[in-house]
């Protein structure tokens, strides 16, 4: 009975030895070619590469390396995407019932600084934009982001801001929310908002 039993554990040291073989230098590779698209100048798709190496195995030292060059690869897009944005947006109308609205709301506008985002609204019998809501930024580290560039709100709401190059209309569309179990994608009749930069 206890050849046996030897001879189960070696051949489960043996697979489970073989795995991790497998996995590592498979691992490798996904870091080799997040090193290729460095090269090339494919930032997001580096970026995306090397944080699947590290979610691989995050204890294993190349994950570490792929980690730190995912991190500075997201610093320089979301730097870039901030200052990009920054500034004063008016949302444009593009509801056909805007005019019909009952609470008195006649405008409504976001400012973008490199911290946060500031939501006003504007009323019929106001005289001056209302603060009603404040959004720190903070970006969803959701592994499967197109961009990294994606806000999560305070209540769990992920967004993606994106200015059309032709038009120069800010879109923010709304993708979906980050939950216990990771993160919900709306694949349709998401919410979409426009605006137009303020001078």
């Amino acid at each position: 009975m206890k050849n046996y039993t030897l001879l189960l554990f070696l051949l489960l040291t043996t697979a489970l030895f073989a795995q991790d073989n497998l996995r590592n230098e498979y691992q490798k590779n996904l870091f080799d070619e997040a090193q290729k698209q460095l090269e090339v100048r494919d930032y997001v798709a580096s970026a995306r590469l090397f944080t699947f190496v590290y979610n691989m195995d995050q204890k294993s030292e190349i994950s570490q390396i792929a980690i730190q060059k995912a991190d500075s690869l997201k610093s320089i897009f979301r730097n870039s995407k901030v200052n990009s944005l920054k500034g004063n947006w008016k949302w444009i109308y593009k509801d056909a019932n805007w005019a019909i609205r009952e609470d008195g709301l006649v405008g409504k506008m976001i400012t973008i600084n490199t911290d946060e985002i500031l939501f006003y609204e504007l009323y019929r019998k106001s005289k001056k934009w209302q603060l009603v809501k404040t959004e720190k930024i903070v970006f969803s580290e959701n592994p499967e982001s197109h961009s990294f560039t994606d806000f999560l709100y305070s209540n769990s709401q992920v967004w993606d801001y994106n200015i059309n190059e032709n038009s120069g209309e800010l879109t923010a569309f709304y993708i979906g929310d980050k939950t216990k179990e990771g993160f919900s994608e709306m694949v349709c009749g998401n919410p979409v908002i426009y605006y137009f930069k303020l001078q």
